[in-house]
């Protein structure tokens, strides 16, 4: 029986190491999609890999409620919170990152809860569909 010499291996395994970084690379490093209020209601087609942002302004007395999704299709990869005062009022912007960890479908939904509500109920705030495809991969 022919053994193979190890020094064969590394190069193997070093090929294919550098074939996947090369293959994942576009994703790696594009641009993320950046979604604000405005998208709410639109169903998007995104492959494995995949960054999302979503960026919301939330008005004075508007608190967000934790985003929904099937966490096997999508990651929260990051958030930030950020106040702002101005002579027109108090605002809030959230930023919510995501990443597409495996191909499926989820409603990704930001609801909110008003501070002036009498019921105290949520409504949804922004809500989009994603088709994401990857052949069954996962990242």
């Amino acid at each position: 029986m022919n053994r193979i010499p190890p020094a064969k291996w590394l190069v193997f395994f070093w090929s294919v190491a550098v074939w996947g970084v090369i293959s994942a690379w576009p994703a790696l490093t594009a641009d993320p999609l950046v979604l604000t209020a405005k998208d709410s209601g639109r169903t998007l087609n995104l492959s494995v890999g995949e960054r999302l942002v979503v960026n919301l302004n939330l008005g004075p007395g508007q608190h967000l409620i934790s985003p929904a999704f099937n966490p096997e299709v999508l990651t929260l990869i990051g958030q930030s919170l950020q106040s702002m005062t101005t002579p027109k009022g108090a605002s809030t912007r959230v930023v919510y990152e995501f990443a597409v960890q495996q191909a499926g479908q989820t409603d990704l939904v930001v609801a909110v809860k008003g501070a002036q509500s009498a019921t105290g109920q949520e409504k949804p705030f922004f809500k989009v569909k994603i088709i994401a495809a990857g052949g069954g991969a996962r990242i």
